[in-house]
């Protein structure tokens, strides 16, 4: 088997209805296995693909397993010697999964490679990130910066620090060196294992010469207080894992104040417009779990 595909699915139904078909049109040539592991949809997203697509291995969740525990089940049962890791709300685009092989393959399997994103209407997402160093975390804080690489970056392929989730392929032989994604991890999984690949002597690539159609977030944007509060939450996850103690204390000042300072600045606009009251209390429910983290409490991904 040349290529696994793993797709991690909630709540899309249409779009992973899509997306493996885009699979199938695009790759039908090269001998590959798609796993789908649906996390407890209640859309009927898994007797679809049984219906369907009867080639498809589907794993059916009993709970919302997150990102990295989800694709952890379907690298374990995978047999292909490349994986590619897809979102649902996804599309492939001519035979830009085969370019994106070659090109790992021509780094001797030891990168992990993504393609350009585009967005439905095919204009460019950024996908590419720098690491969430302090001086980062702070500009982002006062909303004056992003992590995003330039836009001039995303024209040739080039070495990066971070890719998107959304879309990232490797060999598993790469994997072997870096071990499965971190279930500790419910959002900053990517970078966390981008940041992996990097430590034990690889690359991290993005190459627009394969494209990907990303809708984008359709499945965390359904209840954003759980995607501000894991996002969050999980910047501070990774700076507890991989820096020293010193730089986790004020990186978690830094979100705090964030969470807090947005907060007050929702509610005090609240009264004059329906678009800060929805976004209120969805950042106050942030607050209040990274709260409950940052005080040892266990806090759900849900």
């Amino acid at each position: 088997m040349e290529l696994s595909i793993i797709i991690v699915s909630y709540n899309v139904r249409d779009l992973l209805r899509a997306c493996i078909h885009s699979i199938f049109v695009q790759l039908g040539k090269i001998p590959l296995e798609v796993i789908v592991v649906d996390n407890c949809s209640s859309d009927e997203s898994a007797t679809m693909v049984e219906k369907e697509f009867p080639s498809v291995k589907i794993i059916r969740n009993h709970f919302n397993a997150g990102f990295s525990e989800a694709n952890n089940q379907g690298i374990n049962i995978a047999t292909g010697d490349y994986l590619l890791l897809l979102n649902p709300d996804t599309l492939l685009l001519d035979d830009s999964i085969c370019r994106l092989i070659s090109f790992v393959r021509e780094k001797n399997n030891t990168v992990l490679a993504a393609p350009k994103l585009l967005n439905a209407d095919r204009s460019l997402q950024y996908s590419a990130w720098h690491d969430k160093k302090l001086s980062v975390l702070l500009q982002e804080t006062f909303r004056i910066f992003t992590s995003a690489y330039a836009l001039e970056k995303y024209a040739i392929p080039y070495e990066v620090e971070n890719v998107a989730g959304a879309a990232m392929l490797f060999s598993k032989s790469l994997l072997e060196r870096t071990g499965n994604l971190d279930t500790d991890f419910f959002w900053m999984e990517d970078f966390d294992f981008c940041y992996r690949v990097r430590k034990c002597g690889g690359a991290v690539f993005y190459f627009p010469d394969a494209v990907v159609i990303h809708h984008g977030g359709k499945s965390v944007i359904q209840d954003p207080g759980i995607m501000y509060a894991n996002d969050n939450i999980g910047k501070l996850k990774f700076y507890k894992k991989h820096k020293s103690a010193f730089q986790s204390i004020i990186a978690g000042l830094l979100i705090l104040f964030h969470l807090f300072a947005y907060t007050f600045f929702l509610l005090l606009l609240s009264p004059f417009s329906k678009k800060y009251r929805e976004k209120l209390f969805p950042y106050f429910h942030a607050t209040v779990k990274f709260l409950k983290y940052i005080f040892g409490k266990k806090v759900p991904i849900t």
